[in-house]
């Protein structure tokens, strides 16, 4: 009787810090476009934890250019996660002149192009045990991402952590440039649990209103 009046306590306590995890993101996520006036929030003295996490092919070059500038200093240690089978995206991070991470990390990958669906269950599974476990050793200020399906088991882990009360873990999702008309499918389980959802576009950002609008590719006309 006692381990399971313990049981209940311990998931209701889970359940209501789940509520209000959400509860703040949404509250801080209401966030519009880049016109919209938001009162002034206490500027950060202490370095960011950063990870960023890097997906294949056109991913990877978004990524760079929506973090060029940022403060080596400011975001520090910066953290960058790469699939395992994704060497294209670690050799452009070697290579790169500027923005070199002090630690780069390889995951596994969820899902391979053309892989079967059943098998890829237990890849997945198995990325985001692996995944929850560098987030408990890097325990992150700030995740960012752009779209690769790598990101999924990090963010997803992320966002336990921080349910725990063991991570800050908020989260950056920008979608990728090409999506115009619709979310990714990456985009699509992740609105509901990120701190920041950016989008390029204003067809997106007139459809899913916790989106904020950027003008990091393109410029908007405004009224």
């Amino acid at each position: 009787m006692i381990i399971i009046l313990s049981i209940s306590i311990a998931l209701g306590v889970l359940l209501a810090r789940s509520f209000f995890v959400l509860f703040v993101i949404h509250k801080d996520g209401r966030c519009t476009n880049t016109t919209t006036s938001q009162k002034p929030r206490k500027k950060r003295t202490n370095p960011v934890c950063t990870v960023v996490v890097l997906g294949s092919g056109g991913h990877t070059s978004e990524m760079f250019s929506l973090l060029k500038g940022i403060s080596p200093c400011r975001y520090s240690p910066l953290i960058h996660i790469v699939a395992s089978t994704d060497a294209t995206s670690e050799d452009r991070v070697l290579a790169a002149a500027t923005l070199l991470p002090q630690r780069t990390i390889k995951i596994p990958r969820s899902r391979e192009v053309g892989q079967s669906y059943p098998s890829s269950i237990i890849t997945t599974v198995y990325a985001l045990l692996y995944s929850f476990w560098i987030i408990a050793r890097l325990r992150p200020n700030l995740v960012v991402c752009n779209g690769p399906g790598t990101c999924l088991p990090i963010v997803i882990s992320t966002f336990i952590w921080r349910i725990l009360g063991l991570c800050e873990g908020k989260v950056v999702f920008v979608e990728s440039f090409c999506r115009v008309q619709s979310l990714s499918l990456t985009g699509l389980i992740l609105y509901p649990i990120v701190d920041k959802f950016v989008v390029h576009w204003s067809e997106l950002h007139n459809k899913y209103p916790r989106s904020e609008l950027i003008e990091t590719f393109v410029r908007h006309k405004t009224n």
